[in-house]
Order: structure tokens, then C-alpha cells, then sequence
């Protein structure tokens, strides 16, 4: 069965691809979008409303379930078409869905969660008929050496039905999970054959104070063949730990670097803000609007001072 689909995604790798790809803004220019990950005290219509009055022309919609985006808070076309509607009004292109897909050992859980992703590749059908976005996730797991093989075989089928559905998967290595460095997405993509369609998300706060140290420069060169969506935030240590906090607000992460060094290598997709749950999860003193803004204003800068223009 694994030989079969190795077989299909090769195939499927030289298919037409009509999703969100890291070329489909237009030459000269970058999206910059936030997801709704730490918007969820707010409607998804009013989230979606303050992302494109302060500028932003692109969104990512978070999925997870009990959250203002999932497949059941969504449920039924007329909801569906009201946020539809309300992206077009705000001039927003729906850039990724914010998933949370680990892979499944046992058999009847991954049944179940291809069923989950079919729901998922609707959903964003829905909300984006022209151009669906494509779907991010983490993939979980403790250990690499562990864990590898069975991403690799459960990943296959992802990609067959992502194939056949015409959207693409974005694979985000995530510092505590077992995927953790691009090296590692690579393997996985390499292993199927590098189809069209899996991709990798690149996110350095994952990256930063990693032993050995793990340089912009050094991770962009590495993740940027399979790289079709950039995911930005800053990363500190504090009592020995990594922490998250909003894009820019550290000042240790440059990521006017990591646009500039994406930009000049031919990447023209999105950069998208991300609001860890560290920041908004249990802290009453969190504010959605300023932390909007904020990571607008710090991104818009980084921009310009790379030298590129936003789509």
C-alpha cells in the first residue's frame, strides 16, 4: 500500500496546483496576515473585521474544535457564506487554515481523522471557493526517531486525499514536538516523493536558542525549497525557558532578515502573524486589539526595512 501511494504522489506531483502556493501573490510583492489563534474572545465576523481595518490583507482562521472557526462552529452554508461575504468586504484573502493534525497510530483514529481532514479541505472550499487556503498543523509526538515513520505513512494519505481535493498541506516543525527542525520536514517530503502537495510552514521562534544554535540564514537556506507559508513571532528565554510573545516586541528576532532573506531567494507568499497561547491563554490583562496592532506595526516595519513591498 505504502508503494502504491509513494507511486501516486510522484504522479500527483507534476498536477496542475490551484491553492495558495509560496508564488501566488504577485511577483514583486508579500502577504501579511495573523491567524485567529488569539482572537477567540471575539466572533469570527468581528475578528475578522479588526484583522482588515488595521491593514492586513490576508487571515488565517484557526479550526480547532470549540473554536470560533471550527467545521461545527461553522456548520451549514449560510454561516459559511456570511464569513465568506464578510472576507470580501474587508478585502482579506483567506490565506491558510490553522489545524492541529497529529498523526494517528492506531487505525480506526486515522480513518477517523481523514474523515476530520476531509471536513476541513470542505471548510475551506467554503469560505474560499476560488483559491481555498491551504491547511497548517503540527504533527506532534515526543521523539523523531520514533515518530518518522509513522508521519511518513499516515502523511501519504493526507497527500492522496489533499491531491485529489485540490488543496495543499503545510507541515510546521514545532520546537516541542517531534518534528522540531526543517531538516526533518524535509525528510518527510523528500520521502513522498516531494509532492506538490506537502509543503512546509517556516516559523524561526521554533528554531531560536536551540542548541547547537540555529542561525536565520542557516534555516531559511534549508526550509526554503518546500517552504510555502512563513509563520512570524518572537521567542525569549526566561528562568531557562523559551518563551513566545508577539511578533517584533523582543527585539531579538530579526525579522526583517528573515523577509529579506526569503524575498531575494523568490518567495512571494504569506508571512502570517501568530498570538501564541502563551500570551492570551489565562491572562486577563491580554489585549486582542492592541496585540493586532501591534504585530501589524512591528511586521509593516520589517518590511520596509528589507525593502519589500506588502501585496
Amino acid at each position: 500500500m505504502l508503494t502504491d501511494r509513494r507511486n501516486f504522489l510522484k504522479t500527483a506531483a507534476l498536477a496542475p496546483l490551484s491553492s495558495l502556493s509560496a508564488f501566488a501573490a504577485a511577483p514583486s510583492t508579500c502577504g501579511l496576515g495573523i491567524g485567529t489563534y488569539g482572537l477567540q474572545s471575539l466572533s469570527l465576523i468581528a475578528a475578522i473585521q479588526l484583522v482588515g481595518k488595521t491593514g492586513y490583507n490576508a487571515i488565517e482562521i484557526t479550526t480547532f474544535p470549540d473554536y470560533t472557526g471550527s467545521p461545527e462552529a461553522l456548520k451549514g452554508k449560510e454561516k459559511r457564506l456570511e464569513i465568506q461575504r464578510e472576507l470580501g468586504n474587508q478585502n482579506l484573502r483567506l490565506c491558510a487554515l490553522m489545524a492541529d493534525l497529529h498523526p494517528e497510530k492506531d487505525k480506526e483514529k486515522h480513518l477517523a481523522q481523514l474523515e476530520q481532514l476531509k471536513g476541513l479541505i470542505e471548510l475551506a472550499r467554503d469560505l474560499s471557493p476560488d483559491n481555498p487556503p491551504l491547511l497548517q498543523t503540527v504533527l506532534g509526538g515526543k521523539k523523531w526517531e520514533d515518530s518518522r515513520e509513522l508521519f511518513r505513512d499516515r502523511i501519504a494519505d493526507w497527500v492522496q486525499i489533499a491531491a485529489d481535493q485540490r488543496v495543499t498541506i503545510s507541515i510546521k516543525p514545532h520546537r516541542s514536538h517531534a518534528m522540531s527542525v526543517p531538516e526533518e520536514a524535509n525528510w518527510l517530503i523528500q520521502q513522498l516523493g516531494s509532492p506538490r502537495r506537502l509543503k512546509m510552514v517556516y516559523d524561526y521562534s521554533h528554531y531560536s536558542f536551540h542548541e547547537p544554535p540555529l542561525s536565520i540564514t542557516d534555516t531559511v537556506a534549508t526550509a526554503f525549497k518546500n517552504t510555502n507559508y512563513i509563520a512570524v513571532k518572537d521567542a525569549m528565554e526566561r528562568d531557562g525557558k523559551v518563551q513566545f510573545t508577539l511578533a517584533g516586541s523582543s527585539g531579538i528576532v530579526d525579522h526583517s532578515e528573515i523577509v529579506r532573506e526569503f524575498y531575494t531567494r523568490g518567495y512571494r507568499g504569506d508571512f502570517c502573524c501568530e498570538v501564541s497561547s502563551q500570551i492570551w491563554r489565562n491572562n486577563p490583562n491580554y489585549d486582542p486589539l492592541a496585540a493586532t496592532k501591534l504585530c501589524f506595526k512591528n511586521m509593516k516595519a520589517a518590511f520596509e526595512k528589507a525593502g519589500v513591498s506588502l501585496a
